[in-house]
């Protein structure tokens, strides 16, 4: 009588748990690198605001460049010497227009113009002979996808009444879309918010 020999391997029972077993696994490991992922987009939004709404403010009080080479120079609050606020609300406005000195007769009539368009901060100016063809982005920039909005730019003379304005209280508010709920499918934002003043030359 021949005897069988006992032999090793898996059913197909232990395989198809195995599988299953792997598959879950699988999952849960690629659900954590979507929500790492997630998160970490959320945290370049973030970061990316925060810089640009801040870069945005330096160059309002330090300028905006004009010119290049030799002759760049920056023109914003700090480097004019009177300024005209547009779209006054009470003590409060959307846009101003920066005086810089004169420095000859052919920047007699030089401006820097700033203002909210109700989700850019838009300038333009005359240097001269120099004049953008259109108004400039100062922020944010437009681009495809770019989930970022200004949700208010408020310039308030801060200097008391019957005296010229050479101070300004410069409030700048932003925020850019993260994501959308699961649940309600509403939108998910993360905002900024500044306030702060500048001077104008004392020159």
């Amino acid at each position: 009588m021949k005897l069988l020999r006992s032999q090793t391997g898996f059913t197909i029972t232990e395989i198809m748990v195995v599988i299953v077993i792997s598959g879950f696994l699988m999952a849960v490991a690629a659900s954590g690198f979507a929500a790492f992922f997630s998160k970490f987009d959320e945290m370049n939004k973030r970061t990316e605001l925060q810089r640009d709404a801040f870069n945005c403010l330096q160059k309002i009080k330090n300028g905006i460049p004009i010119g290049s080479g030799a002759n760049l120079k920056f023109q914003g609050i700090a480097t004019a010497d009177s300024v005209v606020f547009q779209g006054l609300s009470g003590h409060s406005s959307t846009g101003i227009i920066l005086y810089p000195p004169a420095s000859d007769i052919y920047h007699q009539n030089d401006f820097i113009r700033i203002w909210w368009d109700g989700r850019y901060v838009r300038t333009t100016y005359l240097d001269g002979t120099l004049q953008p063809p259109a108004p400039l982005y100062l922020f944010p920039k437009p681009s495809r996808g770019n989930e970022t909005e200004v949700t208010k730019l408020k310039f308030t003379k801060a200097t008391p009444v019957g005296v010229p304005a050479k101070v300004i209280l410069v409030e700048l508010e932003a925020r850019v879309k993260l994501r959308k709920t699961f649940l309600h499918n509403k939108d998910v934002y993360f905002p900024v918010s500044y306030s702060t003043r500048m001077a104008l030359t004392m020159k």
